[in-house]
């Protein structure tokens, strides 16, 4: 997909018959030429968009769908895919730091004995 391509608004729906690629917001930033976006590809190269270029209310984490198409790239949130990328995210998290607490010696009050 060319990089320079516009955007369409957000509410254009994605061809049905042709899957859309994922990118990933890696995060916003305010640069002196305005707000910008990371975004990270699939293939993991991260580019840098302006963030007029995305979708009302996007978010560091939030998934975008992406098909190229006449009118050039169009990004949509991806609300759903989002959230349970959110909660699986979490739930390693959660897993992670259980595992790490049981190798924590610990006083009778739960505070970390050092």
């Amino acid at each position: 997909m060319p990089e320079g391509s516009g955007t369409t608004p957000a509410g254009h729906a994605a061809t049905p018959d042709v899957p859309a690629e994922r990118w990933t917001v890696d995060g916003l930033e305010d640069t002196p030429r305005g707000p910008v976006a990371r975004l990270e590809l699939p293939d993991g190269r991260t580019i840098v968009r302006p963030l007029s270029d995305l979708p009302p209310g996007v978010r560091g984490g939030d998934l975008l769908a992406v098909t190229d198409g006449p009118d050039g790239v169009t990004l949509h949130l991806l609300p759903d895919e989002t959230a349970a990328r959110r909660r699986a995210a979490q739930t390693t998290l959660d897993t992670l730091n259980a595992a790490g607490r049981a190798d924590l010696p610990l006083n009778d009050d739960g505070d970390i004995t050092l």
